[in-house]
């Protein structure tokens, strides 16, 4: 009988209900004899021992007892260097704290300008790094300026005598001419009387060669050349028309005189200019004038030739700087044999300088040499005189140059390796022999940018690795930190927020002194004229903070020192000389900040006061510690409530952020409840213990009176026992 011939009888109720009772004990008992069997298989002396599973079937092992983690700490996203033990409330932005997470705080900041990370972070970070070299270091300056003629190669057709322009050969500006080509016929009188003074010296029998010689030369003065004195002596007659010819190669850029004008003598017919060698006048900035030196190659283009590069070498510097533009000209001589460049063209140039480790500009063929100061292109290894300027030979120490037969090489490293803020350069330097990626941050002087690297003058050592790649984010991980950053440096990085108070009440323990309740009570006025000094720089009302300043230092010099005991003296004698010193800067400007910079070590100072002597005010005062004044370096002060006004910023909003309630509770300063109970009435010592056992604690902190007849800050009469 199978199972569906039973459910079929089920349903038929042909089978009764104690035959499938039946059926489910047997089924029970075939199963129970099953298991016993597969239990019994084990081998001899493993009863009460683990069975072995298959894999992928692993037994879940038992979860071991946790160790007890480290407390939470908690942060603010706005403002990360805020660290307290539990959550609330950011005391600066007023933000829900969120919690750190675990190994952000510990385990990844190995000091102040040091930075950890694992092996799968780096990597995820794609943090690359490259060697601190010495090797060869070329700055590349950029210019543009303009072509121009050189004007040591300009000439003039000038009339050496008067005289009537007959004919022109050059009727127009712009013409390329040879030296000698005709340019003017002219017919001149004085010409023809120094021709006819030739003959006569030719045709005198007693024919002298100096006066002969003589006679020739004044032709020539004349503008007459050689050939042509010649061909008047063959002719043996006069020539009446005199051709001037071009004294130079080169353009005419000036057309002066016109057919038949009669010219005086010394009148400029023609301008001739030899264009195969032209200047270019470039603009250098101020900032890259330490690299451009006399007689380096200069490398420019212009677009009306495309596909070309010309060289020059730099010829002057202009002594004087164009304050407008706030640049220097910078003139190149070039040559142009082909003419391509024609004056009135803009180029763009580019100087290549080759510096040492002193950021000297060096030029190897140069050194120990002597150069021409007009023709860079004369160079001697010994002194002399140039032969084309005749000027005396300088060394090329006298031009800028370094003159080291053997330049050390500087410190380079790549461009993208500094973080530049503007005052400050910052590189992530890899540590070598750590078990983790470490990198610390190191402020360096740079030098120039040369090409893709920069010069570095302070601040690494050959052989070190610095981050190429990556070092923004392991910038941004320390800012999140709070740590020495490119954005904070390391001198002014101070722990902030709840446990950085802790760790400073830490190091500086104060200790309560003991001070009798004559002088407690003198602390009163005291601690009312500094709250409202406090309250005058919320407000900013400098000439009230002044006033108030006048008046606490007042008070602090009437204050009786001398019923202290020794010990108690000499603290109130530090405290008074602090705050009175700085009470005299305030009340001494009108300035708020200078006010409120003064108020910072003042507030340190007496908060120190009250937390040791303490005071007998009705309610406690609190000290706050604000973490982000005088640029996140923190500054304590000291208020009559829980309330928070905080005087580093007042009202004004910082940074479009309302910083009136900017600060951290550190610590609650309760009166002393027993001497403000004593009376002035001379009550014996052993009535004021009596007294003391029935003090009234109110329920803020503060501690009532219980004098006979008097009433408690409560409003209710204490009866005190007589």
């Amino acid at each position: 009988m199978n199972w569906t011939e039973v459910r079929d009888r089920i349903k038929s109720g042909r089978v009764s209900i104690i035959f499938v009772a039946l059926i489910v004990i047997v089924a029970f008992g075939m199963g129970y004899y099953l298991s016993g069997r597969s239990g019994s298989n084990l081998p001899p002396g493993s009863a009460g021992k683990e069975t072995p599973t298959a894999p992928g079937h692993e037994k879940e092992h038992p979860v071991e007892q946790a160790t007890p983690k480290k407390p939470t700490l908690w942060t603010c996203s706005m403002h990360p260097q805020i660290r307290l033990p539990h959550p609330g409330k950011c005391p600066i932005c007023f933000m829900d704290l969120i919690p750190l997470e675990e190994g952000q705080d510990e385990g990844t900041i190995a000091s102040l300008t040091q930075y950890s990370m694992s092996e799968v972070a780096k990597k995820l970070a794609e943090v690359e790094t490259a060697k601190v070299e010495r090797k060869r270091a070329r700055i590349q300056v950029r210019m543009v300026g303009m072509v121009y003629e050189d004007e040591t190669r300009a000439a003039a057709l000038t009339a050496r005598v008067d005289g009537r322009l007959d004919e022109m050969y050059v009727n127009f500006t712009g013409v390329l001419v040879n030296k000698g080509d005709p340019m003017v016929k002219i017919w001149s009188p004085t010409l023809i009387k120094s021709q006819v003074e030739l003959f006569e010296t030719i045709r005198s029998k007693e024919e002298d060669p100096g006066v002969l010689k003589g006679a020739e030369e004044k032709l020539k003065q004349l503008g007459l050349t050689q050939e042509q004195i010649d061909k008047i002596k063959e002719n043996r007659k006069p020539d009446l028309y005199i051709t001037l010819r071009a004294p130079i190669n080169g353009v005419v850029l000036k057309k002066l005189a016109v057919l038949g004008q009669f010219v005086k003598e010394g009148q400029d017919m023609y301008i001739i200019n030899d264009l195969s060698n032209v200047w270019i006048k470039l603009d250098a900035y101020e900032t890259d004038m330490p690299w451009i030196k006399y007689g380096q190659e200069v490398k420019f283009t212009t677009p009306a030739v495309p596909g070309r590069t010309f060289t020059g070498r730099v010829l002057f510097i202009d002594p004087m700087l164009t304050t407008q533009t706030r640049s220097v000209k910078i003139r190149v001589d070039a040559e142009n044999p082909e003419l391509l460049l024609k004056p009135g063209m803009f180029v763009t140039a580019e100087l290549e300088a080759e510096i040492d480790q002193a950021g000297r500009v060096i030029k190897p063929e140069w050194t120990g040499k002597y150069i021409c100061p007009v023709h860079p292109k004369e160079v001697r290894s010994e002194p002399g005189v140039c032969p084309e300027s005749k000027m005396p030979l300088r060394p090329a120490l006298s031009y800028g140059y370094a003159d080291d037969q053997k330049p050390a090489f500087p410190l380079v490293i790549p461009a993208s390796s500094p973080l530049i803020t503007g005052k400050r350069a910052i590189v992530y330097v890899e540590l070598p022999n750590k078990e983790r990626p470490t990198y610390e941050g190191r402020e360096v002087v740079l030098g120039p940018k040369a090409g893709d690297e920069y010069v570095v003058y302070q601040g690494l050592k050959e052989g070190e690795r610095v981050v190429t790649k990556g070092n923004f984010k392991i910038d941004s991980a320390m800012q999140i930190l709070a740590r020495s950053s490119m954005m904070s440096p390391a001198e002014t990085v101070k722990p902030m927020g709840a446990k950085a108070a802790q760790e400073e009440q830490q190091a500086e323990v104060i200790e309560k002194v003991k001070a009798p309740t004559v002088f407690l009570r003198g602390l009163t006025p005291m601690i009312e004229e500094y709250l409202r000094l406090k309250d005058a720089l919320v407000e900013g009302t400098t000439g009230d903070a002044a006033d108030h300043s006048e008046r606490l230092a007042e008070l602090l010099q009437d204050a009786d020192a001398n019923i202290l005991g020794e010990k108690a003296k000499h603290t109130w004698a530090d405290l008074s000389k602090t705050m009175t010193g700085e009470l005299k800067k305030i009340s001494g400007t009108k300035e708020i900040e200078a006010q409120r910079k003064a108020f910072d070590p003042l507030s340190e100072a007496f908060a120190k006061m009250v937390m040791g002597f303490r005071h007998v005010m009705k309610e406690p005062l609190v000290v706050f510690h604000c973490p982000m004044a005088f640029d996140s370096r923190g500054a304590y002060w000291v208020e009559g409530s829980e309330q928070r006004r905080n005087p580093y910023f007042g009202r004004t909003p910082f940074n479009g952020q309302d910083m009136l309630q900017c600060g951290e509770l550190i610590e609650k300063v309760p009166p002393e409840a027993a001497k403000a109970r004593a009376s002035s009435n001379g009550k014996s010592a052993k009535d004021t213990e009596g007294s003391e056992s029935k003090s009234t604690v109110l329920d803020d902190g503060s501690h009532g009176k219980s004098h006979d007849g008097q009433q408690d800050s409560t409003g209710k009469e204490n009866k005190g026992e007589k």
